[in-house]
């Protein structure tokens, strides 16, 4: 079940659609480190900008994600995304967003409400319209508080340009 609050994000992320240059959709599983931790299916919704740096052979942007598990819990953050293009359409995707992470009913405590999220995934753009990807997703306080178990996912996502 959603909460409120992670309902109030989903729904606040239309509205920053105008300035976005891609809008990304995944559905994957989640694997807490912790062992009394509830595994979950997720749903990641992401806002990207348009490219506005060009660096390492990447374009980069700033983007936002919303990830809400199966289980209640949810992430919100916000960072620096790149995008390698190879050869072929396909490409290689990466960011890094700090956030905040609630853990809905203290089954999936990640030490903190402070979060990182990490992502690496690959992809191949199968139009002009759509581009999918399958992406690999690590979230914990990076040793910020004394408790750190982390969480990774593993997700099929799909992009659409605006």
């Amino acid at each position: 079940m959603i909460r409120p609050l992670a309902l109030a994000a989903l729904l606040a992320l239309p509205p920053l659609a105008a300035p976005a240059a891609d809008a990304v959709i995944g559905l994957g599983y989640s694997d807490f480190a912790d062992d009394l931790a509830d595994n979950s299916a997720i749903l990641e919704l992401e806002l990207h900008s348009n490219p506005i740096w060009r660096f390492a052979g990447a374009d980069w942007s700033v983007a936002g994600a919303v990830v809400a598990y199966s289980e209640g819990d949810f992430f919100v953050g916000a960072g620096p995304a790149a995008v390698w293009q190879l050869r072929n359409r396909w490409f290689v995707e990466a960011s890094v967003m700090p956030g905040y992470f609630d853990a809905s009913g203290g089954f999936n405590p990640l030490g903190s409400d402070f979060e990182i999220r990490s992502l690496v995934g690959i992809g191949r753009q199968i139009n002009d319209r759509l581009s999918l990807s399958l992406a690999v997703t690590h979230e914990s306080n990076a040793g910020t508080s004394d408790r750190n178990p982390g969480v990774n996912a593993l997700s099929l996502r799909t992009h659409w340009p605006f």
